[in-house]
């Protein structure tokens, strides 16, 4: 089998704060590297077309102040090296932001925005960013809208199937054939919850910031090992 669609729940950057004697700032930061450079990793793999990452859950939005004023600065300082740099036009991906994004204040809101507008011709790989994400947040969400499309009669309800639900999703891109979460614990999270049902799992048994090139190699011959019978 062939990977084209990953997706990684980076846990672990708080624990590998508090065993490593380092801030929470410097461990965020480090984590926020580990993505970097999982994205440029992943050239060594072309056949991977979108790669989803679940940077922030809709339930972590409720952490401390001071934890969320450290996160919203490395997410504005990484808007701006996005912008800076064109990122995007150097490694030809195109990035979408999912989730709640009202929950950001507005001036890094502006930011993601002109990200995702300035990244959407270069797609050759698509990097979905899940932001203020919930699993279940979503399909409510894709529910109301639908709700508002058939009661504008856009769509006919007698039409409606899963392909046509996703449309309705905040990004409609190919379910992820493997989901990687670092951090010792087993379990989604909420993470991609419509378009999980036939993912393949990889738990790992190491903090984020400790995620390298080589784990990335073991991943993608795992997933090649594997068979998917998708329920037949």
């Amino acid at each position: 089998m062939t990977l084209s669609s990953i997706a990684f729940i980076p846990d672990g950057n708080r624990r590998y704060a508090s065993q490593n004697g380092m801030n929470l700032a410097s461990a965020y930061q480090l984590g926020t590297q580990r993505s970097w450079d999982v994205m440029s990793w992943l050239n060594d793999y072309p056949s991977i077309k979108v790669a989803t990452f679940y940077t922030l859950s809709l339930e972590n939005i409720t952490r401390s102040t001071g934890e969320m004023h450290v996160l919203f600065s490395i997410f504005e300082k990484e808007a701006d090296k996005i912008l800076k740099e064109e990122v995007y036009k150097t490694n030809e991906f195109a990035i979408k932001f999912l989730g709640r994004l009202e929950k950001f204040p507005n001036h890094l809101r502006k930011k993601m925005d002109t990200i995702q507008e300035k990244s959407q011709d270069y797609a050759k790989r698509v990097i979905n960013v899940a932001m203020g994400y919930n699993g279940r947040a979503e399909i409510v969400d894709a529910a109301k809208k639908l709700a508002h499309d058939v009661s504008e009669k856009k769509i006919d309800v007698n039409t409606i199937n899963e392909d046509s639900f996703k449309q309705y999703l905040y990004s409609n891109f190919n379910d992820p054939d493997m989901i990687v979460r670092t951090g010792y614990t087993q379990r989604l999270s909420g993470f991609l919850t419509y378009q999980s049902v036939y993912s393949e799992l990889f738990f790992m048994d190491k903090y984020w910031p400790e995620f390298s090139r080589e784990d990335l190699s073991l991943v993608v011959s795992e997933y090649e090992s594997r068979e998917r019978r998708f329920g037949k």
